[in-house]
């Protein structure tokens, strides 16, 4: 439910072809499309033409998260009436909604929940120059900036009644005030992406770690995980965000937020049980039926009569090695390169068709 394809714009990054292939090989039939693009998916116009690409390239399902304001920059709605019947969700992405009163707008009018970033702009930034610098090395320094974020969002849930989702938490505040809110009974729901359960601050070694929100301290980890155990957390996502080799062999400093997420994610998911002792059912439920619940999607997210016949067929005892051969994404930007991961996929199948085979 949180995926970059890059395109249009960023084509050198991710194409919708690479993109769509990688989701295959991952086993994921259905994604979220983000709309940090250039243009910013913002128009019906837009929409309808990705529409027409994704068709042609007949792979995986693609859900549409058009922006919430005009090319994202937080100042003038889209024409959210036009365009929540094509949309899932808004969400100005990387982009956090850090005014309250258009918030607060768009959701008297809105029927489709906001995905919003959880970063009080500004704050973050000096806070995460100096993590970066130090590869992650100074520790104890509170992320006030997601949870003031988190927060705020909770408030404008609770006053309003609308949903509003989360997007990809990290720190062990957000999920206490998350689960705080939860039992109040407010209009929140959030999601955690899969490397922020395998990897750590401290094991940061280059620009392939670099992603934002940052990885966890190990505090931060064992929250998140009880956030998964308890069902504070109703998501897991890739948060896949492919860049180019280039961008990514700069210093840590310069380099772009990011890790390429979808190829590595049923991987993830067989991991995270493992390592963390969550029941791998439980897991699958958090990539399948909670977010079609959550997303009110129709016919998907369950093995039923009557539903699509969205299958992935994989053998959890078979490894296999990340290389930039083995993957399909332009991204290799990935912390699991070089290493042997669980979880072969064998045959990914949407609606009753075989998309992707092993070999």
């Amino acid at each position: 439910m949180h995926v970059h394809l890059r395109s249009p714009g960023y084509e050198y990054k991710e194409t919708l072809e690479t993109g769509l292939k990688a989701a295959v090989h991952g086993g994921i039939t259905t994604i979220g499309m983000m709309p940090n693009t250039n243009p910013t998916i913002d128009t019906l116009e837009l929409i309808k033409n990705l529409n027409e690409q994704i068709k042609k390239i007949n792979l995986s399902n693609v859900l549409f998260i058009p922006a919430l304001t005009k090319n994202r920059d937080g100042k003038e709605l889209v024409n959210i009436s036009e365009i929540q019947n094509y949309a899932v969700g808004f969400s100005d992405d990387g982009s956090p909604i850090n005014n309250t009163n258009l918030m607060l707008k768009a959701l008297k009018i809105l029927k489709k929940p906001i995905i919003d970033h959880c970063e009080v702009t500004g704050l973050n930034g000096s806070m995460r120059e100096g993590v970066y610098s130090n590869l992650y090395k100074i520790k104890g320094i509170p992320d006030i900036s997601e949870t003031i974020m988190a927060f705020r969002d909770i408030e404008v849930s609770r006053n309003t009644g609308a949903h509003i989702h989360i997007a990809h938490i990290s720190t062990k505040r957000t999920v206490k005030i998350i689960r705080d809110a939860k039992k109040q009974g407010i209009n929140i729901t959030c999601e955690a992406t899969h490397n922020h359960f395998l990897f750590k601050d401290i094991d940061v070694k280059n620009a392939n770690y670099k992603v934002n929100p940052p990885l966890p301290t190990q505090e931060d980890l064992e929250e998140l995980i009880n956030g998964i155990k308890d069902g504070t957390i109703d998501i897991l996502i890739t948060d896949h965000a492919p860049h180019s080799k280039e961008e990514k062999e700069r210093n840590i400093e310069n380099s772009p937020f990011g890790i390429s997420g979808l190829e590595t994610f049923l991987s993830g998911i067989l991991m995270i049980s493992k390592k963390h002792s969550i029941p791998l059912k439980k897991l699958i439920n958090m990539v399948t039926h909670n977010p079609a619940k959550i997303f009110n999607l129709k016919n998907v997210g369950d093995i039923k009569e009557g539903y699509n016949a969205d299958l992935t067929i994989f053998d959890t005892n078979k490894n296999w090695k990340v290389t930039e051969e083995t993957l399909y994404s332009k991204g290799k930007n990935t912390p699991f390169l070089n290493m042997n991961i669980p979880g072969v996929v064998e045959k990914t199948i949407i609606n009753g068709v075989i998309k992707y085979e092993e070999g």
